[in-house]
C-alpha cells in the first residue's frame, strides 16, 4: 500500500486541479466583447453570394450588412443560436455552415461516426482473430519437417544443383583435385 501512495496522491492532485480548472473555465467562461460576439456567429454563416466564405470573412456589401444586423440584435439581447435562427427563417438552412441533427442532415453527422465505431470494432476483431490463430510452436513444426528430409536426398539434390551451375559459368566447375561425388 505504500508503495501505491504517491501515485494516489498524484491522482487526487489531477483531479482536485481538474476541479478547479472546470469551476474557473468551464463553468463561467471569460465575457466575449461585442465583436467577438459578432465573429462567432459570423463565422457560423455562409455568405449568400460568396463563395465557400462566412459571413465574417467575406467582404461583400451583404455580408457587411448581415454583421450589422448581427450586431443589432446581439446588442439587444438576443442568443447567438436566435441569431443564428433569425438568419435561417430568411436564407433557409443552407445559410448555416454545419447542418442541423435533423432529418437527412442527420446522416451527414451519424454516418461518418458509425463508419469510424465499425472499422474500430471490425479491426478489433481482425486482431483478436489473427493474435488467437496464430500457432505458437509454428517454427518448431516447420524445422521438425526439413530435418525429416533425409541427408542422401539433400546430397543429391546438392551435386545436382551444382551441376548444372558448373554447365552455365565456369566458376561453380569444381577444380581438377577435388573430390566430385559421382
Amino acid at each position: 500500500m505504500k508503495q501505491r501512495r504517491p501515485l494516489f496522491i498524484g491522482l487526487a492532485i489531477v483531479a482536485i486541479v481538474g476541479a478547479i480548472w472546470y469551476s474557473i473555465f468551464l463553468q463561467n467562461p471569460p465575457q466575449q466583447t461585442l465583436d467577438q460576439r459578432v465573429q462567432h456567429v459570423g463565422s457560423q454563416l455562409k455568405c449568400p453570394v460568396c463563395q465557400g466564405e462566412s459571413v465574417a470573412d467575406s467582404q461583400s456589401a451583404i455580408a457587411q450588412q448581415m454583421r450589422g444586423i448581427i450586431r443589432q440584435q446581439l446588442q439587444s439581447g438576443m442568443t447567438e443560436q436566435a441569431v443564428i435562427q433569425y438568419f435561417q427563417a430568411r436564407y433557409g438552412d443552407q445559410i448555416v455552415w454545419s447542418p442541423q441533427w435533423q432529418g437527412f442532415s442527420l446522416l451527414a453527422w451519424l454516418v461518418p461516426i458509425g463508419l469510424l465505431l465499425g472499422g474500430v470494432i471490425l479491426l478489433f476483431f481482425v486482431l483478436r482473430d489473427w493474435r488467437s490463430s496464430t500457432p505458437t510452436g509454428g517454427t518448431t513444426i516447420v524445422a521438425a519437417e526439413l530435418t525429416n528430409i533425409h541427408q542422401v536426398d539433400l546430397s543429391r539434390y546438392r551435386a545436382l544443383l551444382e551441376q548444372e551451375l558448373a554447365e552455365e559459368d565456369p566458376l561453380f566447375a569444381r577444380p581438377p583435385g577435388g573430390t566430385d561425388g559421382s
